[in-house]
C-alpha cells in the first residue's frame, strides 16, 4: 500500500498520528523481516523438537537426532542446516562426524524458557500434550 493519504470515515487517531505510525513501521522494515524469518524456522514442529533435544543434552550427530526423531539423516540434515542459518545451533567436526548444539542465541531466546515451561508443568503433573 503506496498511497500515502489516511483516509478513514471512523479513525479513531488524527491522520498525522496515523501517517507516523505508518513511517515508524517503515523504519522497522529490516527488524521485522529478521523477526519474521526467526519465527517461521520456529514454525515447524521437527525444527522445535531438535531444539528441544539439544536443549535437554549438550550436542548430538545426525544419526542419534535421525533415530529419536524417526527420521532419516537427511530429512534431519535439511532441518539442521536451516537452523544453523538462522544462528539457531552450532556444529563442530569429529572426523566424519559433525555434532551439532544449541546456539547461544537460541538457548536465551527459544528454547530454556519452553523447556522452563515444560519442566514446571512436569513436575507440578499437569498434562503437556
Amino acid at each position: 500500500m503506496q498511497n500515502n493519504k489516511i483516509d478513514c470515515s471512523a479513525a479513531d487517531q488524527q491522520p498525522g498520528k496515523l501517517m507516523a505510525l505508518r513511517e515508524a513501521l517503515a523504519r522497522q522494515r529490516v527488524p521485522l523481516q529478521r523477526m519474521a524469518q526467526h519465527y517461521a524456522l520456529l514454525g515447524g514442529e521437527t525444527r522445535l523438537k531438535i531444539l528441544a533435544l539439544l536443549g535437554r543434552t549438550d550436542e548430538l550427530c545426525v544419526c542419534d537426532l535421525a533415530k529419536v526423531l524417526e527420521m532419516t539423516p537427511a530429512a534431519v540434515s535439511q532441518h539442521l542446516s536451516r537452523l544453523r542459518a538462522g544462528n539457531l545451533v552450532k556444529s563442530r567436526r569429529d572426523g566424519m562426524t559433525i555434532y551439532y548444539r544449541l546456539s547461544e542465541h537460541a538457548s536465551e531466546t527459544v528454547v530454556s524458557p519452553r523447556l522452563k515451561l515444560v519442566d514446571e508443568l512436569e513436575a507440578s503433573g499437569e498434562n503437556i500434550s
